[in-house]
């Protein structure tokens, strides 16, 4: 067997034909002493000497692995036109045995020009030699290494495509990987801006409440009052970080359901006004969750930078695209007028999440700022 040994190969093929070598060689023994026409003493002497070689290969495979590739399947075709040609007729059974291995064994280890090299060795000997079951063995060889062909020809395509699954594999984690890395950078931000910065301001009011109940007992019970309200606001925003750190259920859901249920929970978090709007969507998109993390992510930003007391999110069709318009009465964007997606990434402005989703399925973006009077988020998706 040849020292390549391909990837996608499993090992039991590699035993099994040299199972199968070795049982054809002791058959060859075991028959040559006793048909009736005495095979020649250098027959069975060769016979013998790749008797041993296969029971080597069989136990230690080492013993091939060692070689040039292409010398495992010489040797067994050499083998097989020196049998053939000395061999008696009672033998033939063995011959058109052996030529079977011998292609499955070129088939499944070797190329298909390597097949077809042995095919055309075998056919010239046998029409130079003509042995005297030629006309039987001869439609044999041409029948089988034709198959033999078309196997290694398969295999090849096979294993093209396998090679090409490996490289698809290969991208995909690394693009896996790279999602993960920004997923994590996201989370990052939002809880350095979201409950980090509130904890610790929280810290810092009490280090003043501790200081005015020592000096002012009235106003600093007053200030602890007000600590009360802003450890309530900051649970309501850990509920609301919590939820969005969740994975989406939309499983069975359309998009418009979903969408709908995430406005809900969105209001019984943060206790901000939300409607939702939305028309008939006869096509759902193929990024049906990534449409869904843009619309949570934008009702985050909502609730933890634009100070807003309603927000109104829609969904309609038009033609082949999806439209999304979240709209809020909140502080706005730190810029003032419309900016397109190409814009926004060239003066880095504008959410940075969903922009890079918008971007990733191919749809635009414009956000339109109007500062201390909201903003709003106009998002066209192809479906």
């Amino acid at each position: 067997m040849s020292t390549a040994e391909p990837k996608y190969l499993s090992p039991l093929w590699w035993q099994s034909l040299a199972v199968i070598r070795t049982i054809l060689a002791l058959a060859f023994l075991a028959v040559g002493g006793a048909v009736q026409r005495p095979i020649p003493m250098a027959v069975m002497a060769l016979a013998s000497a790749f008797t041993i070689y296969s029971l080597l290969a069989l136990l230690w495979r080492d013993v091939e692995r060692r070689w040039p590739p292409l010398l495992s399947l010489a040797v067994d075709v050499l083998v097989f036109l020196i049998m053939a040609h000395f061999s008696a007729e009672q033998t033939i059974w063995f011959n058109s045995l052996f030529f079977v291995y011998l292609l499955l064994e070129a088939a499944i280890l070797h190329t298909w020009r390597e097949v077809f090299t042995v095919l055309v060795l075998c056919q010239g000997f046998f029409l130079l030699f003509r042995p005297a079951h030629f006309d039987i063995l001869q439609p044999l060889v041409m029948l089988s290494g034709i198959l033999a062909c078309t196997l290694a020809l398969e295999k090849r395509v096979l294993a093209d495509r396998l090679s090409e699954a490996q490289q698809d594999v290969m991208i995909l984690r690394a693009e896996a990987e790279k999602l993960r890395e920004i997923e994590r950078q996201r989370i990052a931000d939002d809880f350095h801006d979201g409950p980090l910065q509130s904890f610790i301001s929280f810290q810092m009011r009490l280090n003043v409440v501790q200081q005015m109940l020592g000096r002012d007992l009235g106003t600093g019970l007053k200030e602890l009052q007000d600590l009360q309200m802003i450890c309530r606001t900051q649970v309501a925003e850990l509920r609301a970080f919590v939820r969005s750190m969740r994975p989406l259920e939309v499983e069975g859901e359309s998009l418009s359901t979903a969408i709908r249920r995430l406005v809900e929970n969105f209001k019984k978090d943060t206790g901000i006004s939300a409607s939702y709007t939305s028309q008939e969507v006869t096509g759902e998109p193929e990024s049906f969750l990534e449409v869904l993390q843009i619309v949570r992510e934008s009702m985050n930003n909502v609730q933890k930078h634009s100070k807003a007391s309603r927000v109104a999110i829609a969904l309609t069709m038009q033609g082949e695209m999806l439209h999304i318009e979240i709209e809020d009465d909140g502080t706005g964007f730190p810029f003032s007028g419309n900016y397109d997606l190409g814009e926004m990434e060239a003066l880095r402005i504008g959410p940075g999440s969903i922009k890079r989703r918008v971007r990733s399925l191919g749809g635009e973006l414009v956000a339109n700022s109007r500062p201390g009077h909201g903003a709003t988020l106009r998002i066209r998706i192809p479906l």
